[in-house]
């Protein structure tokens, strides 16, 4: 310590102090009665010389001459002058001081001295180690454990260890609270305050890798079915509102169930975990909820609040398939009734529904070209306009059908393929559209929402499109509405992008209302093509026909062409006629055909 080291340096000067003392003060005691000794001597030297007897038999001198052959001392160098031979005034007698005398006075007085001093400042230096060890244990011991060390009510070091100790705790105590804070706000979605997509996968595992293979669980799923439209019609605000109001239901319902548990998946997902049989507990929580959310419709005069899923968990079964087991429950309530649940306990292909086999089944889709390219032509009603036909996709399966395709991306999505399929089928168009030998045709190819999240997609698109300009000078692509309008930046970026690589674009699913203005105005596609509900009851809305005038109107404007797609019936596509639309799509001019059998737009209207 600082201290120790002060101390020791300090005993260290006052021994060295101590030792030159008891050297310098004897030596200079011993000098001074040696130039005493002389001055006496001095006088009697003349005398002395003359006598007889040896001047050795004088005390206090060495030696006497005349001739000044006398011998120097070398032992004597520490008394200076008083130890060499001198010369008694001008006359030629030389005499010597007894020297060894007077060093043997001071050495009998100085080391004494010395030892005395080296000895007590080393009893000092070692009463003071001991002591400081002592200490030094002492404090350790407070530091260690300061709950079985008593700290001594005088010593200002003591205390301050101890406080110390005791803010130490204070802030163990309260990194652990905001530790305990965080992970809890990690694991909790902040919107709903509900648990998040992690703690619900967390518990789910829990649950499934349970070793009481006899313990069983309910997965309740409920999607909230409105939000897309709330967020279009009343903005994000209201969207989120909704949520939280669904979320405050779901809580309401389970709150009397023992260990069930509720969170957010998704957007628009919310799943509860409920120990039980399902059947008892979906009847029970799914009649129960159901009236929650009709309730709810009826105050917020929406069509449907929300649908409801139900599915068993049993120990040992994949996290997967239980998930697309709620799905497809999800999916046949959706079919039905507004706010309508329904169960789905087991399927019969269960064990083919893992996230795995989707996966193999998608790579050998990829792998084998097994993408069935589909396009359905529309009329264009102004003949300087190249013809449009907008290509789909269809995932054949074994069986000889198709898979749903909102089925495939949404896998696609979940298992990270989605890029990988974009540019498969994008090359594949591009080859099957160079081989093509139909004049003036432009062919719309759609993009999925994936496409604008991906940076290096529209690196390698922009690429792909560079590499054939006439190729390119044919295609427009389409995005829907509502995928612009919730990413507006990189849509705009994608757009440039087309644009500059000499293809086209186009919005389509176009009129979910007047935010579709402010849309168009910024993105100013070449196409803009009306969603099908627009058209579908057109002609029985005066307020439809005239909003659906406004669009046509507008668009023209800035240079986009019009194309209504949907059209089913005569009646509709002669009141879009005397709208001015560029041209119509749908059932009425033609059924999707294989991209391999099209020879150009033949089926007219009838």
């Amino acid at each position: 310590m600082r201290e120790s080291r002060s101390f020791s340096q300090s005993l260290l000067l006052v021994a060295v102090l101590l030792v030159v003392l008891s050297l310098l003060l004897p030596w200079w005691s011993t000098l001074r009665s040696l130039g005493h000794w002389q001055q006496l001597l001095q006088p009697q030297l003349p005398a002395l010389s003359a006598e007889e007897n040896s001047p050795q038999q004088v005390p206090g001198l060495a030696g006497l001459s005349r001739t000044g052959s006398l011998a120097h001392s070398p032992d004597a160098w520490w008394f200076g002058e008083l130890g060499q031979v001198q010369q008694l005034n001008n006359e030629a007698l030389f005499y010597r001081l007894d020297t060894q005398a007077a060093t043997r006075q001071w050495l009998s007085v100085s080391v004494p001295l010395v030892l005395a001093s080296l000895l007590l400042c080393g009893g000092l230096y070692g009463r003071y180690r001991r002591t400081m060890h002592s200490r030094q244990a002492y404090l350790h011991s407070l530091l260690q454990t300061p709950e079985q060390t008593r700290a001594e009510p005088n010593d200002p070091l003591a205390q301050e260890i101890v406080e110390l100790h005791q803010r130490y705790r204070q802030q163990l105590d309260e990194i652990q609270r905001e530790l305990e804070e965080a992970q809890q706000q990690s694991n909790r979605d902040s919107l709903t305050t509900l648990g998040n997509r992690y703690a619900f996968r967390r518990d789910l595992t829990q649950l499934l890798t349970n070793e009481n293979r006899l313990a069983t669980a309910t997965l309740m799923l409920v999607r909230a079915s409105a939000l897309q439209d709330i967020n279009s019609r009343h903005g994000f605000q209201a969207g989120d509102q909704y949520l939280q109001d669904i979320s405050r239901l779901v809580r309401k319902v389970i709150q009397s169930r023992l260990g069930a548990h509720a969170y957010r998946i998704s957007g628009s997902d919310l799943a509860v975990l409920a120990p039980g049989q399902c059947e008892p507990l979906a009847k029970a929580l799914g009649t129960e909820l159901q009236q929650e959310l009709y309730h709810y419709q009826d105050v917020h005069e929406l069509d449907c609040a929300a649908y409801i899923g139900f599915t068993q968990l049993l120990p040992g079964q994949s996290p997967e398939s239980i998930l697309i087991r709620a799905d497809s429950a999800l999916a046949q309530a959706q079919s039905g009734e507004p706010n309508g649940w329904r169960i789905v306990l087991k399927n019969s292909d269960d064990e083919d529904l893992g996230e795995s086999q989707w996966r193999q089944r998608l790579q050998s889709m990829l792998d084998g070209d097994r993408i069935r390219l589909m396009v359905q032509p529309a009329r264009l009603l102004k003949p300087s306009l190249p013809g449009y036909n907008e290509i789909f996709t269809h995932f054949p399966n074994d069986s000889g059908g198709v898979y749903p395709a909102s089925t495939v991306f949404a896998m696609l999505q979940r298992l990270g393929m989605s890029m990988l399929f974009e540019q498969k089928i994008i090359e594949m168009i591009l080859r099957k559209v160079a081989a093509n030998e139909l004049p003036a045709q432009r062919w719309a190819i759609n993009l999925t929402p994936a496409s604008l999240q991906q940076s290096s997609f529209m690196i390698w698109l922009e690429r792909v499109l560079m590499r054939n300009p006439n190729v390119t000078a044919g295609l427009v692509f389409e995005l829907d509405e509502h995928v612009l309008e919730h990413q507006l930046t990189s849509g705009k970026r994608l757009l440039e992008m087309i644009r500059r690589s000499g293809a086209r674009s186009a919005i389509s699913k176009f009129g979910h209302g007047y935010g579709s203005f402010r849309l168009l105005k910024d993105l100013k596609p070449d196409y803009v093509k009306l969603d099908p509900e627009l058209v579908r009851h057109l002609q029985d809305d005066s307020a439809n026909q005239q909003f659906v005038r406004m669009i046509i109107d507008l668009a023209q404007r800035l240079g986009c062409h019009v194309v209504a797609e949907g059209v089913e019936t005569e009646d509709q596509k002669r009141l879009l006629e005397t709208m001015y639309i560029d041209g119509v799509q749908g059932y009425l001019i033609s059924k999707p055909v294989p991209l391999t059998d099209f020879k150009g737009l033949t089926l007219t209207a009838v």
